[in-house]
C-alpha cells in the first residue's frame, strides 16, 4: 500500500505517509512550558510508527496570541528550550517532528489574554470549546498589532528552528486569528487588510513571509480548512474558484505543504470534489489530506485516487496512541470519546 512506503513532504523524507494531526491537549505549564509528560507523549506517536508528528496548537504572542488555558507557547526564549526536548525524543524514536504555530484570536477563551484581537469587531458564535463560556466581545486590531503579530509568528519559528522542529506549520483555520482575517464572512475590515480577497489574504501572506524568513529552507505548511468552531457549515462567496486563488496565493509565497483540514475528507464540497483534491488540482505541491481518517483504506483512496502527498489522522490516534500496529493487525480499535484531549497525556492505550 502506498501509506507505508516512504514519502517525501518538501525536502523531507518519511519513512511513509501517516502524520498525527495536531491535537489540543491543554496540559502545559500555566506559563506556556512544556510538562514533563510530552517528550514521551509526543515520542509514543514515532515509536509506534508514524512517519510525521504534528505538536499541538502553539501560541506565538504573550499579549493576545494564547486560544486556551494550558496551551503550550513559543513566545519566549525559555519555551523554545522545553520544546528542545520534544524533539529530541521524536527524532530518538525515528520520527519527525512539526511546530504548529497559532494566534487565537477572537476564538480565545473569555479572559484569557490581556487583549483579545480579531480581524473586526465582533463576538463568535456559541460557546468557547474549553471551558463552555459564552464567547467575548473582540476588537479589531490595529494595523500596528498586526505588524506586531505577523513578528512574532516569526520570532516563534525562529525558536522553533531552534529547538531542532523539522519543519513548521501555520494555523490558517477553524476561524483562529489567521483564518478569521481570510473569510469573507469575518473579516469586516475596510483598509488594505480586508473587503476584495486580496486584501483579506495580506495578513496571512505577512504571516507566512514572516515564517519562511525565519526558518529558511525548512518545510513551511499551513493548515487550511473552510469549517470554523463557530460555523461549521462556511462557505467562501467564491466557491471553488475562491479556494482555487488563496491556494495559488499560498503557493507563490513559498508554502511548501498544504494541510487541509475538514470534518471528512473524502466528502465532496458543494461544487462536487473534496476539498483537498481542489487544493491538489490548485497549484503544484504537497497536500496532507485530513478528516475522519479511520481505516487503511480511506487513507489509501485519499493518496492513490485524491493525489494527497501524506494523509493527518486525530481522533483515532487520540483513542489508539498505536493505531498503526492496531491497524496493521487488523485488532479492534477503541472508538474516541468526548472529552479524551483531556485525559492524561500518558493515559493507558485504548482498550
Amino acid at each position: 500500500m502506498k501509506i507505508f512506503e516512504p514519502a517525501r513532504l518538501a525536502s523531507m523524507e518519511l519513512r511513509n505517509a501517516v502524520a498525527v494531526a495536531p491535537m489540543s491537549r491543554m496540559q502545559a505549564q500555566d506559563d506556556g512550558s512544556i510538562s514533563s509528560d510530552m517528550p514521551a507523549y509526543y515520542a509514543r506517536y514515532a515509536r509506534d510508527g508514524a512517519g510525521l508528528v504534528m505538536t499541538e496548537a502553539i501560541y506565538v504572542d504573550e499579549r493576545s496570541g494564547r486560544a486556551y488555558f494550558n496551551q503550550p507557547g513559543l513566545a519566549k526564549d525559555e519555551q523554545g528550550e522545553g520544546w528542545r526536548r520534544v524533539v529530541d525524543a521524536v527524532h530518538a524514536a525515528g520520527g519527525r517532528i512539526f511546530a504548529q504555530l497559532q494566534h487565537g484570536g477572537r476564538l480565545a477563551e473569555p479572559g484569557l489574554n490581556p487583549l483579545h484581537l480579531a480581524a473586526s469587531d465582533g463576538v463568535a458564535a456559541g460557546n468557547t470549546w474549553q471551558t463552555g463560556r459564552p464567547n467575548a466581545p473582540a476588537r479589531a486590531a490595529t494595523v500596528d498589532e498586526i505588524q506586531e503579530i505577523v513578528t512574532s509568528f516569526g520570532a516563534a519559528a525562529r525558536r522553533a528552528r531552534q529547538a531542532g522542529f523539522d519543519g513548521v506549520e501555520i494555523h490558517g483555520a477553524r476561524g483562529y486569528l489567521i483564518d478569521d482575517f481570510l473569510s469573507a464572512s469575518t473579516n469586516q475590515r475596510t483598509d488594505a487588510f480586508g473587503g476584495s480577497l486580496g486584501a483579506r489574504l495580506e495578513m496571512p501572506l505577512a504571516v507566512v513571509r514572516s515564517v519562511r524568513s525565519a526558518i529558511g529552507t525548512l518545510p513551511l505548511s499551513f493548515n487550511f480548512s473552510l469549517y470554523k468552531m463557530d460555523n461549521v457549515a462556511y462557505q467562501p462567496p467564491g466557491g471553488r474558484n475562491e479556494v482555487r486563488e488563496i491556494i495559488r496565493a499560498l503557493r507563490g509565497a513559498d508554502v511548501d505543504i498544504l494541510h487541509v483540514s475538514t470534518r471528512k475528507a473524502l466528502r465532496s464540497e458543494s461544487w462536487g470534489e473534496p476539498l483537498f483534491r481542489t487544493v491538489v488540482e490548485a497549484a503544484s505541491g504537497d497536500v496532507i489530506a485530513n478528516g475522519g481518517f479511520t481505516t487503511l483504506e480511506d487513507c489509501e483512496a485519499a493518496l492513490q485516487e485524491g493525489g494527497a502527498t501524506a494523509v493527518s489522522i486525530a481522533r483515532a490516534y487520540l483513542a489508539n496512541p498505536d493505531w498503526l500496529t492496531r491497524t496493521l493487525a487488523r485488532t479492534d480499535l477503541a472508538r474516541y470519546a468526548p472529552g479524551q484531549e483531556r485525559l492524561p497525556l500518558l493515559g493507558a492505550v485504548g482498550g
